[in-house]
């Protein structure tokens, strides 16, 4: 069985073979946590990463709204200290129904 750390790790491979730079991993602040932080081009990128046995149509909802707004503020805290001007809530997703992971910017509105 694959642990989650595995995910994790895959899911940073593949934000930096995107042109990302780490900021951090399994990253908590306060009440809030992330899996994967990275920058790219003044934007910082908050990924939650998530496994799921079956693939549904619509993979947003993998990640509950309220769970995108504390990922946002999360985010938004740590843009000053990364010299970044915006903040984007990322899903990568992993199934075994898929031939590669999902990657999906995900609508904080």
């Amino acid at each position: 069985m694959v642990s989650y750390k595995t995910y994790e790790r895959l899911a940073t491979e593949i934000l930096l073979a995107n042109g990302h730079h780490l900021v951090a991993k399994d990253f908590r602040m306060g009440r809030y946590q992330a899996d994967v932080i990275t920058k790219k081009d003044g934007v910082l990128c908050v990924a939650e990463v998530k496994y799921r046995k079956c693939v549904p149509e619509e993979a947003w909802h993998w990640v509950d709204p309220r769970q995108i707004q504390r990922l946002l503020k999360l985010g938004a805290g740590l843009l000053r200290e990364h010299q970044c001007s915006e903040v984007e809530v990322w899903l990568v997703g992993f199934s075994p129904e898929l031939d590669t992971p999902i990657l999906l910017p995900l609508d904080v509105n």
